[in-house]
């Protein structure tokens, strides 16, 4: 099982074939505030409290990449009406070792995973509309660069596809799940999906199931809404902004590096053949 330093942070690769999977474990919390939100703070807390496994972006990015193959089916089904749109019986093969969820792709699902697990309790990690904004385009400009847009992402696609990498619909699968939230012209139109996404949700969800929660407001209202004792420890406060870029380059190293091994043994496989 290789490893991976990104950030502050090291993560296990595996390749699960979620297809295979089931529930094993209750879902018990959706967390569906917006990226850059917090909610990796929040998927942090919330295994300090005993939630496991609460998942994050990354888990699909980075720990189990071949978790996009679910979520990139889902999003063709919901959103270009490819396929069959997931139901509790999809959502329980893809995320049946989790107790909790957040972030993107996951977000993109909101109203789904409300309909599907109505026993959950939801969370909406909130912050001023401004100060997000300014994190959103931190995220924005660091991935939207000529080197990324037209060489590293297409060059990385390509090979991965050609070799059947796990990794190769990590990039398709983030890309498309991004336009669904935001449309072609995010700088304009974010700040507007996050209100709307918000009041969306308090729309969908009962008062005495769902907390807006802000990380700065510490353990208590997120406890009080649980029903957990808060810990003597502080609140996480992870994915800093450094955390989140070294978290992308470390995800762009990972993908380049498993194709030349895969390149190297197709190599040598070849010479070896040569050589009888």
């Amino acid at each position: 099982m290789p490893t991976i330093k990104a950030g502050n942070r090291v993560f296990h690769v595996t390749d699960i074939d979620r297809e295979e999977c089931s529930r094993i474990v209750p879902m018990r919390v959706l967390s569906l505030g917006l990226t850059r939100t917090g909610s990796e703070s929040l998927m942090d807390a919330l295994r300090i409290l005993g939630y496991h496994e609460a998942y994050h972006g990354y888990q699909a990015m980075i720990s189990n990449p071949r978790d996009c193959e679910m979520w990139l089916k889902a999003l063709r089904a919901k959103y270009d009406g490819v396929g069959q749109r997931f139901g509790r019986e999809e959502w329980d093969k893809l995320l049946g070792h989790c107790q909790a969820v957040s972030d993107i792709p996951a977000i993109c699902f909101a109203e789904d995973l409300i309909q599907a697990y109505p026993e959950a309790k939801v969370i909406v990690t909130v912050r001023d509309v401004d100060e997000w904004y300014e994190s959103m385009m931190t995220l924005v400009t660091a991935i939207d660069t000529p080197l990324n847009k037209y060489l590293l992402v297409p060059l990385i696609s390509i090979t991965n596809t050609l070799l059947h990498s796990r990794f190769r619909l990590v990039p398709e699968t983030f890309l498309k799940a991004g336009l669904c939230l935001y449309g072609e012209d995010i700088r304009t139109i974010a700040r507007e999906t996050y209100r709307s996404h918000v009041s969306r949700i308090q729309a969908l969800v009962p008062k005495d199931r769902l907390l807006l929660y802000h990380v700065k407001e510490g353990w208590e209202p997120l406890c009080a809404f649980l029903g957990q004792p808060v810990p003597a420890v502080p609140v996480p406060n992870g994915n800093s902004k450094a955390d989140m870029l070294a978290r992308h380059r470390a995800c762009m190293r990972l993908n380049l590096r498993e194709c030349g091994w895969k390149v190297v043994r197709g190599l040598v496989l070849v010479g070896v053949l040569v050589s009888l």
